[in-house]
C-alpha cells in the first residue's frame, strides 16, 4: 500500500481539520463581543434584555439538541460537521438582511448558534480522533493551538478597526467570505475511514452516573462551571463593563487581545510549572480562584471604573475561561471518565448527561439576571452576581477536592488489593 502524502508532516485531512478550526476562531469575536456592542448600542436601543434573551435561547436550545440529535450526529459527523458552515453561513446573512430592531431579531440568532454549535463539536472531535494519527496529535495540538491564540490576538483588533470605519453589517460580508471559505474547505475532506458510533443510552448514562460518586461530582461541577465560570451571567456582565468602559470598537477588540495574551501567559506559567510537579499547576489555578469573589465587589464599589472593568473582563477571559476550562478542569474530566468508565458508547452518552448540566447552569444563571431588568432593577446586578461569585467557586473547589479524593481513594484500595491477590 501507498504512504499517503503529507504536507508540512500533515495529511489533507488533518490540514483541513486545522484549517476549518482556525477560520472559525477568527470569526469569535465578530459573534461574540462586537455582537454584543451591535445589539445593544444599535437593535436593543442601550438595553441588554435581548442580548440575556440571545444567550437563554442558544444554550437552552444546545441543550434540547444534546438530547434529540447526539446519536445522529455521532452516527453521521462528516455530514453533520459541514452544516454547521452552513449554519454559520446563515446567521451572518441572519445579521445582514434581517432588520435588528426586529424585536425576534436575537431569538433568531440565539437559535443559529445552539444550531451551529451542536452540529460542530461533537462531530469534530469524532474526526480529530478518527483522522489524526496518535503519532502526530501532540504537533497538530501544539500547531493548532498556538494558531488559535494568534487569530484570538489579532482578529478582534482587526475587526474592531473594520467595524469603526464602516458598520457592524458592512464587516459582516467579510466575516460571510470567511465562512463561504470555510465550507468550501470543509466540503474538501475525505474521511479515510467510516466513521460511526453505536448508539448510546441516555438512560444507562444517568444510572451510571446516579450509582458512581466520581461521575456525579463531574456533573455537578460541570452546572457549577455553567451558572458562574463559562459562557453564563457573569461572563455577561464582564462584557458589559467592558462595553459601557470603551468608546469604540478598536478599544472594544483591544480588551479581547489584551484578554488572550494573559490566557498564552497564565497557560505558560501553568504547563512550566505543571511539567515539574502537577500539584503546583493546580495551585496556581486555585490561587487564581479567589479574586473571582472580589472583582465584581470592586465593580459594585467603583461603578464605571475603567480600569477594574479591563481587570474584571481579561481575569474572566484568561484565569476562568482559559486557564481553569483548558487545564485544570479537562484534565479533571477526560481522567475521570476515562477511570471509571470503560466503554466508550457509555462514555458517549456521560459526556452529553454533562453537556445537558452545562447548559442547564447557563440558563439558570440567566434567570436572576433577566428578572432585574425586567423589573428595572438592574442597579443589582452585579450584587447579585457577587452572590453567585462566592457560592460558586467555593462549590467548584470542594467537589472538586471531594471527587478527587474519591478516585485516589478508590486507586489506592486498587493498590492495597493487588498483592492479596497475587498471594
Amino acid at each position: 500500500m501507498a504512504k499517503r502524502k503529507t504536507i508540512f508532516g500533515f495529511s489533507r485531512n488533518e490540514l483541513i481539520l486545522m484549517g476549518v478550526d482556525a477560520l472559525r476562531n477568527s470569526k469569535a469575536s465578530f459573534l461574540g463581543i462586537f455582537l454584543m456592542s451591535f445589539m445593544i448600542g444599535v437593535s436593543l436601543r442601550h438595553s441588554p434584555v435581548g442580548y440575556i434573551h440571545y444567550h437563554i435561547t442558544a444554550y437552552a436550545f444546545y441543550g434540547i439538541l444534546s438530547v434529540l440529535l447526539s446519536n445522529t450526529l455521532c452516527n453521521h459527523p462528516v455530514a453533520a460537521w459541514r452544516a454547521s458552515m452552513f449554519f454559520s453561513i446563515t446567521r451572518i446573512l441572519a445579521v445582514i438582511f434581517i432588520d435588528p430592531n426586529f424585536f425576534l431579531f436575537p431569538i433568531i440568532m440565539g437559535l443559529l448558534i445552539g444550531l451551529e454549535s451542536q452540529f460542530y463539536w461533537r462531530p469534530k472531535n469524532l474526526l480529530d480522533v478518527k483522522e489524526i494519527k496518535n503519532e502526530r496529535r501532540p504537533r497538530f495540538v501544539n500547531i493548532n493551538m498556538i494558531v488559535t491564540e494568534i487569530m484570538y490576538i489579532v482578529m478582534p483588533v482587526v475587526l474592531g478597526i473594520l467595524i469603526s470605519n464602516t458598520s457592524y453589517e458592512s464587516t459582516a460580508f467579510v466575516v460571510l467570505g470567511i465562512s463561504t471559505v470555510q465550507f468550501i474547505l470543509a466540503l474538501c475532506f475525505k474521511p479515510t475511514t467510516k466513521i460511526t458510533s453505536k448508539r448510546h443510552s441516555l438512560r444507562d448514562a444517568f444510572d451510571t452516573i446516579v450509582s458512581n460518586r466520581a461521575l456525579r461530582g463531574l456533573t455537578w461541577i460541570q452546572f457549577l462551571r455553567g451558572f458562574i465560570m463559562t459562557g453564563c451571567a457573569y461572563e455577561v456582565v464582564a462584557q458589559l463593563n467592558i462595553y459601557q468602559s470603551s468608546s469604540n470598537d478598536v478599544e472594544l477588540g483591544s480588551f479581547q487581545s489584551i484578554g488572550s495574551i494573559t490566557a498564552i501567559i497564565l497557560l505558560i506559567i501553568y504547563r512550566k510549572l505543571r511539567s515539574k510537579n502537577q500539584q503546583k499547576g493546580e495551585a496556581l489555578v486555585f490561587a487564581l480562584l479567589p479574586p473571582f469573589i472580589l472583582l465584581p465587589l470592586s465593580a459594585v464599589l467603583f461603578p464605571g471604573n475603567f480600569i477594574i472593568a479591563i481587570v474584571l473582563y481579561v481575569y474572566e477571559w484568561s484565569v476562568v475561561q482559559a486557564l481553569y476550562t483548558s487545564t485544570v478542569f479537562t484534565t479533571y474530566h477526560q481522567n475521570v471518565l476515562k477511570d471509571h468508565i470503560h466503554d466508550d458508547v457509555l462514555r458517549i452518552g456521560v459526556d452529553i448527561i454533562g453537556e445537558i448540566w452545562l447548559c442547564t447552569g447557563r440558563v439558570l444563571s440567566f434567570i436572576p439576571l433577566l428578572l432585574l431588568f425586567y423589573f428595572g432593577y438592574e442597579q443589582y446586578m452585579l450584587p447579585l452576581v457577587i452572590i453567585q461569585s462566592i457560592i460558586a467557586p467555593i462549590a467548584v473547589i470542594m467537589v472538586h477536592r471531594f471527587s478527587t479524593s474519591q478516585v485516589q481513594g478508590k486507586l489506592s484500595q486498587q493498590r492495597e488489593s493487588a498483592p492479596a491477590q497475587r498471594q
